[in-house]
């Protein structure tokens, strides 16, 4: 069983009831505090040996790291963070290092909490004789009316992306982005969004991820699919495109618009950047339109976990 296929099943058995708005199945919860407000909640574990090396990384960027991929799933509902709560399991093998350790963990944590006005509210520590892994929670609230969920896409919209993609493991990026909390907000006051997500697991999964919960398809244009500088240029154009395609850990907005929207993206201020990719269609699956103008369907790429 692979991931989506374990999410999907999770998604069937546990359907979102008051005052669970939204459930399983996005880039995080929606609940239903009270009529006027709502609050989103995210989460991700990251593990020693998956997500980082810990003989390779400081606990620094570790810590970092594990804030802004939650950081990033807030902006993929247009949220902002409120509050977060750290888990630890901490392996018993540091010995007379494990406060050092823990220090400069939650010095990254830290730094990237205070850059986003995010209050660390609390938590669990535990040590074990496994690895090292670390679980965040965080809350946020709505910054505008609209909480674009992958579900959303229509016929006829436009696909953008906030960055350009690949390569995200070539000089550690994928420790040091900034998750795309500036264009969330710009978004969340300028563009009537259909569809939103973050890129975690690679365009290639991602992207049928949000054709197959909206019920469309989809087509990119390999032509216009930004590439990252990180992708050596001694590779073939072939080889970089399918880097774009499927390294993952790009955590760029991956999102669908009106057509008649796309405008506004293009007039967005300089610092912020949105990159056509793409357009939704009716039907299933997502093509790859070539050079030449002939289109393939996309293969299977990206990142899954291997649940058995």
């Amino acid at each position: 069983m692979m991931e989506n296929d374990f999410l999907q099943s999770l998604e069937r058995q546990f359907a979102a009831r008051p005052p669970v708005l939204v459930g399983i199945g996005d880039d995080g919860a929606v609940l239903e505090a009270d009529s006027s407000r709502k609050v989103v909640v995210v989460t991700d574990m990251l593990l020693d040996g998956t997500h980082f090396q810990l003989t390779e990384v400081s606990p620094v960027l570790v810590g970092r790291k594990s804030l802004a991929v939650n950081l990033s799933d807030l902006a993929a509902m247009l949220a902002k963070p409120t509050a977060a709560f750290i888990s630890l399991a901490l392996p018993r093998s540091l010995g007379t290092n494990i406060q050092r350790f823990s220090e400069q963990l939650y010095q990254g944590l830290q730094e990237l909490a205070d850059q986003h006005d995010c209050v660390i509210a609390g938590g669990d520590t535990n040590s074990w004789d496994g690895p090292f892994a670390i679980n965040v929670t965080l809350t946020g609230s709505p910054l505008g009316k609209q909480i674009p969920l992958r579900s959303g896409a229509k016929p006829g919209d436009m696909l953008f992306v906030t960055g350009p993609l690949g390569g995200s493991l070539q000089h550690q990026r994928h420790l040091t982005f900034q998750p795309r909390l500036d264009a969330a907000r710009w978004l969340a006051d300028h563009v009537p969004v259909s569809a939103l997500m973050d890129i975690s697991d690679g365009l290639a999964t991602d992207l049928p991820r949000m054709v197959l919960a909206s019920r469309v398809s989809a087509v990119l244009n390999t032509t216009q699919i930004p590439i990252h500088p990180d992708v050596p240029d001694t590779l073939t154009s072939e080889l970089r495109l399918q880097a774009a395609l499927n390294d993952g850990e790009d955590f760029e907005l991956l999102l669908a618009v009106p057509a008649e929207a796309a405008a506004i993206l293009q007039a967005a201020p300089h610092h912020l950047q949105f990159h056509p990719i793409g357009t939704v269609h009716a039907g299933t699956g997502v093509h790859l339109k070539l050079s030449n103008g002939d289109l393939v369907r996309l293969p299977p790429g990206g990142w899954q976990h291997r649940m058995q």
